[in-house]
């Protein structure tokens, strides 16, 4: 990238470049790294401007979401999006069983994955829907909880707090997924011959 000083660009420019281009989030509640201190920085509206017409030229625009920023490609091929709903579909699950804790998890909620592992132990209902989440294999249920923590993490759905204590707390970010997931609809159409079966994104 270019020295951001020659288009009078903030000096934390390269470090929003480093977050956003991996896919990251970055949420006004998120304190690892300084997240909050760089979505400040882009909830400025004069940098907002200069840093949108910066990241245009490079193919990226910035997208705000509700206390949260991140990159969308301002083109970007069907089989990318394709990517991105495979992506997503596996949260569906994910989803699914935070919102059946007694203590519903959502933004801003602090946990550990023992909290989880141990309420689902103690409930058969949520004890099969943590079971029956795909593409884990761990043989315990806390493993399988600390498991989907660290891939929420590497979305930058979740930030670990305290690693002694394993406290982790809901991003600003989640409320985009939970958007995305009701975006995106399992759907068998009945009003022809053929059983086709789908993804829909609206």
């Amino acid at each position: 990238m270019e020295d951001s000083i020659n288009f009078n660009l903030p000096k934390q420019t390269h470090d929003i470049f480093s977050v956003m281009a991996r896919g990251a989030f970055i949420s006004s509640n998120g304190s690892r790294d300084g997240m909050n201190r760089l979505y400040d920085v882009i909830n400025n509206p004069e940098n907002f401007d200069r840093l949108q017409a910066y990241f245009n030229v490079i193919r990226y625009n910035i997208e705000r979401g509700n206390n949260f920023f991140y990159f969308a490609k301002l083109s970007e091929p069907n089989s990318e999006i394709e990517k991105k709903l495979e992506r997503f579909e596996r949260y569906i699950d994910i989803i699914d069983l935070f919102a059946s804790m007694d203590n519903k998890i959502g933004i801003g909620s602090r946990f550990r994955p023992g909290e989880i592992a141990e309420e689902c132990n103690a409930n058969v209902r949520l004890k099969q829907k943590l079971q029956k989440i795909p593409l884990y294999r761990s043989e315990t249920l806390h493993n399988k909880v600390r498991e989907i923590c660290d891939l929420m993490s590497r979305d930058s759905f979740l930030e670990l707090e305290d690693e002694k204590t394993e406290s982790y707390k809901v991003l600003d970010s989640y409320s985009y997924l939970l958007e995305i997931i009701n975006s995106v609809a399992i759907y068998e159409d009945g009003s022809n011959t053929s059983d086709s079966q789908g993804l829909i994104y609206n």
